[in-house]
């Protein structure tokens, strides 16, 4: 039964199994923000949540963002929702795919429920200068994401950057992720297109700039339980 000082869990996400998963475990303190895709998410939520109070957010959002967010709103408790694709390719047979749907147990299974505790971001001006200090480390970069690696792999040809080895995950030190499972500091692109691309379209943002952010994050987090 939910106490009645309980604060509210506020949930930014368009996905409904998601959202149902979450409803299913915390009840009543559940309160559904809605998205209007016409603005900033950040601007968005900060219409829809108090910011001088305690609360819980839920959210769907680019790492990066979450900095700007905790600037906005400085009592927020900020918990990133991420699907673990390692268990929706073992349970699904299928390559991860963020932008399709899976069934409720599926999302039951492979969500991951993170409290982010601080963050700070460094931004590239260029996917270039980003994969050139990717490379002072390592020539052997990590992107779980197919149509991901499959673009970047286009864009650094088009750059005539040679030598450089496209894996799906890091198995040594010897190793560089972009977009990392889970929330651990590192390199990261997000893309600003809530529509799913080709791999062909993500090389063309990334060669251009044009939708897409170069980063470095490093962040303090943790998994905690739902309704924590």
């Amino acid at each position: 039964m939910d106490k009645p000082n309980e604060t509210p869990i506020y949930v930014y996400t368009q996905h409904p199994q998601t959202i149902e998963v979450i409803k299913e475990a915390c009840g009543n303190r559940v309160v559904v923000l809605s998205q209007n895709r016409s603005r900033d998410p950040i601007d968005d939520l900060l219409a829809q949540i108090p910011t001088n109070d305690l609360a819980t957010l839920y959210a769907v959002l680019p790492i990066d963002r979450i900095a700007e967010l905790r600037q906005g709103a400085p009592l927020l408790k900020i918990i990133l929702l991420q699907l673990d694709g390692t268990i929706i390719e073992r349970m699904t047979g299928r390559p991860y795919d963020p932008k399709s749907e899976y069934p409720e147990s599926v999302v039951r299974a492979a969500l991951k429920v993170i409290k982010i505790n601080d963050i700070n971001v460094r931004y590239f001006k260029s996917f270039r200068e980003m994969v050139d200090e990717m490379l002072e480390k390592s020539r052997r970069i990590a992107i779980f994401n197919d149509a991901t690696r499959i673009g970047c792999g286009i864009a650094l040809n088009r750059l005539g950057i040679e030598n450089v080895e496209l894996v799906k995950t890091c198995v040594d030190s010897d190793c560089v992720e972009v977009n990392p499972l889970g929330v651990k500091s590192g390199y990261r692109i997000s893309f600003a297109s809530s529509n799913k691309l080709t791999p062909e379209q993500i090389a063309e943002a990334l060669l251009t700039g044009n939708m897409a952010r170069f980063y470095y994050v490093d962040v303090k987090a943790e998994i905690v339980p739902l309704c924590e």
